[in-house]
């Protein structure tokens, strides 16, 4: 554990020490770098000023070296303790002086950077049209990136300080926190500007950038949780219909679609549902994933909550009379995202027959390590055609912030709260995203109410977007913690003969959840700087 505490002090030390040398980027007499006049002189330089911006979005797989989402959620184990990892969040650890992915500062540090670029992006010159164009569209971005800088804030801690300049020394940096309504607008203010300056679709030189359709996204994805339970208590329905408005939005561009290939998603560039993604290619995740007979390290291990709520081919939950579900065979007959996602006993992985069975090579035990302590291992994120050993291939794994799948899904849920009943335009949202190829589900049944809409779109949210990072959040803008975060569950397999197993479901380990943890606290360490700040509800 020392080791390990030591490493971590590493990189967080050389964290600082880069943050720090960019911050001096521009003063020439310190780094032998650029002055401020030769960076925003130049559109050149100013495109690579551009380029170190998007690198302070956060890292989605794994915020930090131990930490993943799904394994603070009700998702996944993680089969390893370290003191910063996913524990905190299930054993109710959280504080205004210890959280692992506390990212206060960071962004806004990210937002100082683009406060920067936005004040100057007007004085450079330009001595083309390719480059005229360009210039918008890079002022685009930075409008793009501020606001997504600031609804990762707002995600993360509700109301927070806006701030739309560089501030100095001589400013006054005792700021409270700015109304939520002040927030948002800000926010979806930035993201309009946005949209009017971007394109829809970028050229191949601008991969990865931001688009129209992305800063609508961000746009319709912060009304969606601005008026989720945790920011609308009330359930105000205008709330509502201004997140289902901007989820519209996003579908009327007409540029993006349902992707079939739902193995392939997160290993491929330029498909149809991709509206924002990281340029970046993860390649240590496939060591960090992949079963231990093939050298990895399985670091998200699902749980039976999860697996549990795949529905049955026939669409109906397996506690459902007819369903068919066996629970001798059951992974049998599953919405196919269930063999898509989640690795299990006897699932075909790399041309072997995987045995997470007890005293298999991938067996379920109970120790500390690699081996499942679940009965399962992660599929979905996984490029099956890496390889850890022997020619160490590391495929290819580019995260996807944005995809068109949940804008359908919010727009579905958006409108639903909208109506006194769904309708058919909440239906084909819906159906969209399950009966697409490769997914082939069967429709959702007519006659829903509204609360039985609900929470089909809950569940095809949770379902759709497994180990993507969205139920953390969801759990936290539904405030449903206290209900799904009581127990983890995983499926002990036992060998009983040639090819037979027998199954029992088990409780792993008991989790806490408190209803303050639906938002961060703000640091101790920011509050001790700035007196202004509160502190969020339930935190000492």
């Amino acid at each position: 554990m020392k080791f390990r505490i030591i490493i971590i002090y590493i990189v967080a030390i050389t964290s600082f020490t880069a943050c720090s040398k960019f911050d001096s980027y521009l003063d020439k007499a310190e780094t032998g770098g650029l002055t401020e006049k030769q960076v925003f002189g130049d559109y050149v330089q100013t495109e690579s000023y551009l380029a170190n911006i998007y690198a302070s979005i956060s890292n989605e797989w794994m915020p930090n070296q131990s930490f993943t989402y799904a394994a603070a959620a009700d998702e996944a184990k993680c089969p390893v303790v370290y003191f910063n990892g996913p524990q905190v969040y299930t054993r109710g650890l959280l504080s205004p002086t210890f959280n692992p992915i506390d990212s206060w500062a960071s962004m806004y540090a990210a937002i100082r950077k683009v406060n920067f670029f936005i004040s100057k992006i007007d004085e450079v010159p330009t001595v083309n049209a390719t480059q005229v164009s360009g210039k918008s569209r890079m002022k685009g971005e930075g409008y793009f990136l501020r606001a997504w800088f600031f609804s990762e804030l707002y995600k993360r801690y509700g109301e927070v300080p806006v701030l739309d300049k560089v501030l100095q020394i001589s400013d006054n940096l005792q700021l409270p926190r700015n109304t939520e309504a002040e927030v948002l607008k800000f926010i979806t203010d930035d993201c309009d500007l946005a949209a009017s300056l971007l394109l829809p679709v970028n050229n191949t030189v601008n991969t990865g950038r931001a688009t129209k359709g992305a800063a609508l996204m961000l746009k319709a994805r912060t009304l969606l949780y601005a008026a989720s339970l945790l920011h609308n208590p009330a359930n105000d329905a205008a709330k509502w219909k201004q997140a289902a408005d901007a989820a519209k939005a996003v579908i009327d561009l007409d540029v993006y679609q349902v992707d079939g290939d739902y193995n392939g998603l997160f290993h491929k560039r330029n498909t149809p549902n991709v509206i924002f993604q990281s340029t970046v290619n993860n390649t240590t995740w496939l060591k960090q994933m992949f079963v231990p007979s093939q050298n990895g390290l399985a670091w998200i291990q699902p749980l039976q909550n999860l697996v549990d709520d795949y529905e049955m081919k026939n669409g109906k939950k397996i506690t459902e009379d007819g369903s068919g579900y066996d629970i001798s065979n059951p992974y049998a007959n599953r919405d196919p995202r269930l063999a898509a996602s989640i690795i299990y006993n006897g699932s075909q992985w790399k041309g072997a027959t995987i045995g997470t069975y007890v005293g298999g090579d991938d067996g379920l035990t109970s120790a500390e390590g690699a081996l499942t302590q679940t009965g399962y291992y992660l599929r979905k994120l996984i490029d099956e055609n890496g390889s850890v050993s022997p020619d160490n291939r590391p495929g290819d794994h580019y995260w996807i912030f944005m995809r068109y799948e949940e804008a359908l899904l919010n727009y579905a849920e958006a409108l639903n709260e909208v109506l006194a009943a769904p309708d058919a335009v909440v239906y084909k949202a819906v159906n969209d995203v399950r009966t697409r190829a490769s997914v082939n589900m069967p429709q959702l049944p007519t006659g829903l109410s509204k609360s039985q809409m609900r929470d089909r779109i809950r569940h095809e949210r949770r379902i759709e977007l497994a180990f993507e990072g969205h139920r953390f959040w969801d759990i936290r803008r539904w405030r449903i913690g206290t209900s799904v975060m009581k127990e983890a569950r995983g499926m002990r397999a036992e060998k009983t003969g040639e090819n037979t197993y027998t199954y029992t479901p088990f409780v792993i380990e008991a989790r806490i959840y408190q209803p303050a943890f639906d938002l961060f606290p703000i640091p101790q360490s920011e509050r001790n700087r700035n007196a202004a700040l509160t502190q969020n509800a339930g935190y000492n």
